[in-house]
C-alpha cells in the first residue's frame, strides 16, 4: 500500500527524515532557513506530499490493466495512436531531458514507448519533497541539472520569487488542450499572468467512512456525533482546516489576507471546537499504515484523510468510501514545471506533449502514482473499484478549494500554534 502522503515526505513540525538538511534542524532553525532559501515566510509542505523516492509504496494494479500494453502500443491502430502521440519515428531527437518527479508520475509503459520513438533518454532525479526540491534547485545554480521540475500548485509563487522556473509557452504543447479546463485555467496555475506549470495529478482531503457502521455522512460534523464517539481519528494540522469550513469559515485563508484578526479567530474557533470534542478521537494518527489499521479493525468508523490512502482496501472490495462533505474540502496540484535555464528545453517540451497526448495516460498516470489526474478523461479506462478508490465526481470536485500560495504563507503559524495547543488541552 502506498503510505499516507504525511508520512511520505518532510514533516518539519514534528517528522522529519534523514534524506536531507532539514532532517537535523529543530523548527525554529527550520524557519530561518527555509525563509533564507525561498525568500519568503517559511511554508508548511502539504500534507499530501508524496517522498520522491524510486522505493515508495504504492498501490497498484497489476500490468495496468485497462492501459495499453508495450506490446498493444507496437501493433495495429495502438502503435499509430501512440506513436502520432509521441511525435512519431519523424520527430526523434538526440539527447535527454532530466525530470524531478515523484514515484509514478511518469509511468513505465510511457516512458519506454517515449524513448522508443523520440530517441530521447528520460533521467528520472529523486529528491525528498518540496522543500529539499527548492533548496536543490537553488544549490544548482546557474547550471541547473533538471530540465523538468515536479511542483505544487500552491507552491509555484515560492519556485518563481526564487527565480527558478520559465514560463510554459503553450503553444509549443498542442496536447495542452487535453487537459480539464479547470486546471488549465486555474489562477493558482499563473504567476504574474504566466502559466508556470502543466497540471498531472490532484490531492483531496475527504472524510473516510465504514459505510456498514457509519453510512455515508455529508458533513464534516459527523466527526462530531455522540454515537461514532471514540470511534474517529484524525490528523489534526489537516482536520483543523476541516473544521473551518465546516464553521463557514475559509480554510484556505484567502479570505483573511488582508485581514489577520479574522484568520486568527476562525483558527481560534476551530481549535476550541477541536479541544471541546477531544472525546471523541480514538486516536490522532500518524502514518498511513496507521490509518489503515484502524480502519481494517473497525477500532475507527469516521476519519479525515487524503484520497488514495486507503485506495488498497477499497480496491480490497473493504466498505469505505470517500467522501467531499456538503461544506467543501480542500485539495492541491501538482505540477510539471520547466526549469529556467535548463539544460535541455526542447526536449522538455517534447516529453511535456507526448505525456500530455499519450493514449491512455488519464488511467496510467492514476494507476501509477495513486492520484485523481487533471485530464478531460479522468476516470475513463479505470474499473469501478478504482473509480471509487482514486475518482473525483464532478460534483465533488465544485466543493474542493485549492490551496492557494498566499494562504498557506498566512497558514503556517497560526495552525502550528493551535495544533499543539490542541494537543496541551
Amino acid at each position: 500500500m502506498r503510505p499516507f502522503p504525511a508520512a511520505g515526505y518532510l514533516r518539519w513540525r514534528r517528522r522529519q527524515t534523514a534524506v536531507s538538511v532539514y532532517a537535523i534542524l529543530d523548527k525554529s532553525s527550520y524557519r530561518r532557513l527555509f525563509a533564507r532559501l525561498s525568500a519568503g515566510p517559511p511554508q508548511r509542505p502539504h500534507p499530501g506530499t508524496p517522498k520522491m523516492t524510486a522505493t515508495v509504496a504504492r498501490p497498484r494494479v497489476a500490468n495496468l490493466v485497462g492501459s495499453l500494453t508495450r506490446r498493444q502500443l507496437g501493433t495495429g491502430a495502438a502503435a499509430a495512436a501512440a506513436s502520432l502521440a509521441l511525435g512519431g519515428s519523424a520527430a526523434r531527437a538526440a539527447g535527454s531531458v532530466n525530470v524531478m518527479a515523484y514515484d509514478g508520475f511518469i509511468p513505465p509503459t510511457f516512458k519506454r514507448q517515449f524513448e522508443s520513438d523520440s530517441g530521447v533518454e528520460v533521467k528520472i532525479r529523486p529528491a525528498a519533497s518540496q522543500a529539499p526540491e527548492l533548496s536543490l534547485m537553488i544549490a544548482e545554480r546557474p547550471q541547473p541539472q533538471s530540465d523538468i521540475a515536479t511542483v505544487a500548485g500552491h507552491r509555484l509563487h515560492q519556485f518563481v520569487e526564487a527565480d527558478l522556473l520559465a514560463p510554459i509557452d503553450v503553444s509549443r504543447l498542442k496536447n495542452w488542450g487535453k487537459l480539464n479546463p479547470i486546471y488549465a485555467k486555474a489562477e493558482w496555475l499563473t504567476v504574474t499572468g504566466e502559466i508556470m506549470g502543466a497540471p498531472l495529478a490532484i490531492g483531496s482531503e475527504r472524510l473516510i467512512a465504514n459505510v456498514d457502521k457509519a453510512g455515508r455522512p455529508d458533513s464534516w460534523g459527523a466527526m462530531f456525533d455522540p454515537k461514532f464517539k471514540g470511534r474517529t481519528t484524525y490528523s489534526i494540522e489537516d482536520f483543523l482546516q476541516c473544521v473551518m469550513a465546516y464553521q463557514g469559515a475559509d480554510g484556505t485563508f484567502m479570505a483573511y489576507l488582508n485581514k489577520p484578526d479574522g484568520a486568527q479567530k476562525a483558527v481560534n474557533a476551530a481549535r476550541d471546537l477541536l479541544i471541546k470534542e477531544k472525546s471523541q478521537v480514538a486516536k490522532y494518527y500518524e502514518t498511513g499504515s496507521e490509518l489503515q489499521q484502524l480502519m481494517v479493525s473497525e477500532e475507527v468508523v469516521l476519519a479525515q484523510g487524503y484520497a488514495g490512502t486507503l485506495a488498497s482496501l477499497i480496491l480490497a472490495g473493504k466498505p469505505i468510501e470517500l467522501i467531499v462533505p456538503k461544506e467543501g474540502s480542500f485539495a492541491f496540484a501538482y505540477t510539471f514545471a520547466l526549469v529556467k535555464g535548463s539544460p535541455n528545453p526542447d526536449n522538455a517540451y517534447r516529453l511535456l506533449d507526448a505525456l500530455l497526448g499519450y493514449p491512455g495516460i488519464s488511467a496510467a498516470l492514476t494507476r501509477s502514482s495513486g492520484y485523481t489526474t487533471t485530464f478531460a478523461d479522468a476516470g475513463e479506462g479505470l474499473s469501478e473499484a478504482e473509480r471509487k478508490a482514486y475518482g473525483l465526481p464532478p460534483d465533488a470536485l465544485e466543493r474542493l478549494k485549492f490551496f492557494r500560495y498566499e494562504g498557506q504563507s498566512l497558514s503556517s503559524a497560526l495552525i502550528d500554534k493551535a495544533v499543539e495547543e490542541v494537543k496541551a488541552a
